[in-house]
This record gives structure tokens, sequence and C-alpha cells, in this order.
């Protein structure tokens, strides 16, 4: 039986990390249920209860190595792994766990990956080095493949497929979670909803205020308004901040650690979706849920791009009145959104279905 180690930013309770994690053990195990795998991450005993396969401790070296030679292949696993804007050692990490698995001899593929920004000279000459000697690259945008050409990438075939979050069925994330959930938060259930997910980035604070009245726009519209963390719990503060801002009460905050599966569950209940974070938009996208994009991140912006939707535009220049002018229009014609929300769906739980079947090329190859 084939083995696969899957290296990622894994157990750090971020669920858009972790919907692309169980992306992948989807996708792979719809294409070979009985392939064997297992998962570097931060927290190895809650990564294997939330995932079921075996976690190993992404931090220790003597781990890392005996996983990889145990292994059949490495897969480098879905998210933006090549970027220093957050910390230069990231790059240094994730390359050089693909060094030693091809020291070993071990075929390496990176799965649906975003790519930058890269600010540094030195992150763009390791990638060259060291990315040219990978067996397949897939990305999930067009502009990532071009990132990694433009970093010296030329030899490590490249493929465009989409975030492995897309993989996932509607019909396999429940509604009776969702629903127990936000039963504790909004007395009237039958009113539509709007899940709003925001971050803080660098010292910019002026979006804020525009999030706040597009919010208070909801509430006086007669929509329940939720403030939903994909990140746990740095994601609170911004949305407590901005509920305080709020002219309207009855706002409400998810603030309880849940698990990836029920916020999957809740957003199946929304019926809007106005996020920041990259994957409230794309879980709205794969549960074809209209929304709006508010970016910070070129990431962002290209998935805004393929899916279809609207993007409210980058936060340093958020303005509140056209924030509000585009979403009162967008859920003023709320069948044609879904409509075409459904569309992009369908063609992008296609394109993402290819890294999977492309590992598994790449594997039989080895």
């Amino acid at each position: 039986m084939s083995r696969i180690l899957i290296s990622g930013y894994y157990g750090f309770n971020n669920a858009g990390d972790d919907v692309v994690l169980y992306g992948i053990i989807s996708a792979l195990r719809r294409e070979q249920p009985n392939i064997s795998l297992a998962v570097l991450s931060n927290q190895p005993d809650r990564t294997t209860s939330l995932f079921g396969i075996p976690a190993y401790n992404r931090w220790s070296l003597p781990v890392i190595m005996r996983e990889l030679m145990k292994s059949d292949m490495l897969v480098m696993g879905g998210g933006t792994l090549m970027q220093d804007v957050t910390s230069p050692r990231s790059v240094l990490y994730y390359l050089g766990i693909v060094t030693i698995a091809k020291m070993l001899g071990k075929p390496v593929v990176f799965y649906a990956q975003g790519f930058g920004p890269i600010l540094k000279r030195i992150s763009r000459t390791l990638i060259k080095r060291v990315v040219n000697h990978v067996d397949v690259i897939t990305v999930r945008d067009y502009e990532s493949g071009d990132d990694f050409k433009a970093c010296g990438v030329t030899k490590a075939p490249i493929y465009v497929t989409a975030d492995p979050a897309m993989t996932i069925s509607p019909s396999d994330v429940s509604d009776e979670r969702g629903r127990e959930l936000l039963s504790g938060l909004f007395s009237d259930l039958t009113k539509p909803l709007v899940a709003v997910s925001v971050r803080d980035w660098k010292q910019e604070q002026a979006f804020k205020q525009a999030i706040a009245r597009a919010s208070d726009m909801f509430v006086e519209k007669g929509w329940n308004v939720l403030f939903l963390p994909m990140h746990f719990p740095s994601d609170l503060a911004p949305s407590r901040e901005i509920i305080g801002m709020m002219q309207s009460s009855g706002a409400q905050l998810l603030d309880e650690s849940v698990t990836f599966h029920d916020i999957m569950s809740v957003l199946k209940q929304c019926d809007y979706v106005v996020g920041m974070r990259l994957h409230s938009l794309i879980l709205a996208c794969m549960l074809q849920t209209p929304f709006t994009g508010i970016s910070y991140d070129p990431k962002i912006d290209r998935f805004v791009e393929r899916a279809g939707m609207p993007s409210a535009g980058h936060i340093t220049q958020l303005d509140e009145s056209s924030l509000l002018s585009l979403l009162k229009e967008r859920i003023s014609r709320l069948d044609r959104e879904r409509e075409m929300i459904r569309e992009h769906s369908l063609i992008l739980a296609r394109e993402a279905s290819k890294s999977s079947e492309l590992v598994l090329k790449a594997l039989q190859r080895s």
C-alpha cells in the first residue's frame, strides 16, 4: 500500500488550513480509497482526532526524517507555503523538508499551492534552487503559476487547478451542527443570514468602520449578522471591535472554539458571506453561497475573480459608501447571484480534482 506524507500549515487552529487538509485527504481517498496518509502538525493529537490519520510533530527533525523514510511521496499540501511576508522562516522550513525528501529519493508534489508575496532575494534564490527538483506542481490560480516561473522554476511541470477545499461535496457538510450553533445566538432563524469574516492586518483600522456600517445595513434590512472567526482566537478581537462600532444591536459573534466541520456547517446556513479570510470565501463558493470579498492580499483578488464574485477592494482603500452600494445591489438579486456562484463552483470543483489525479500519477511513476 502506498504511503503519502503531507506537509503544510496544520495544527494551528486555522479553519482555512484545516479545510485544505480535509480537501486533500478527501480527494486522494476518492481516487484511491486504500491509500495510507500521514501529516506533519503543530498539534499532532488534535490533528489525528480531527482527520483520522496519523499526525506527527512538524518541529522534530528526527521525526520528519523517519516519516519521510517510511513514505513513498511527500505532498506539500495546499495554502501559500512559499511566502515570506509573515516570516522568512516559512520558506526555509518548507524548502528544508522538500530538500530532505529529495535527498532520500522521494518524489515531491506541490498540491494546489498559492504563491507569495516573496519580499526577500534569498527566498527567491532558494525557491529556484529547490523547487526545480520537485516532480509536479499544481497551483490554485494562474498568477501563482506565473509567480513560480518568475522565480526561475522552469524545470518542474506546473498545472493550474484550484483550492483543495473546492473538492469537498456540499452534501457531506452537516446542516444539524450549524443550526444548533446558530440557535444559541439568534432568536429567529427564519431571517436571512450573513456571515462576516474579518482579521487584523498590520496597523490598518479604517476598514473596520466601513464593515461596521455594512453590518448595520444588513440588520436594518432584517438580516441576522454573524461574525465568524476563521482563525481562533486571533479573529475574535477585530470582530468584537467592529461589533462595538455598529449603531445597530443584534449582531452576534461565534466566540467559542469550534472545528472546521462546525464552521462549514454554519456557513451552509448562510445566505451571503462578506469575507476577508480567503477560506471563508472558498467555503462559501464550495457551498454555492454568494459572497463579496475584501482584499488584504493578492490571493483574495485571485480567488474572487475565478469565482465570478465581486471584490469591495483593498482594505487600505475600502470606501464605506461604495461597499454599501455594492452589497445592496448584490443582495437585491440573490437568485441571480446564487446561479452565478453555482456555475463557478462546479467549474472550480472539477479543476480542483485534477490535483489528486496528478499526485497519484506521479506516485505510479515513482
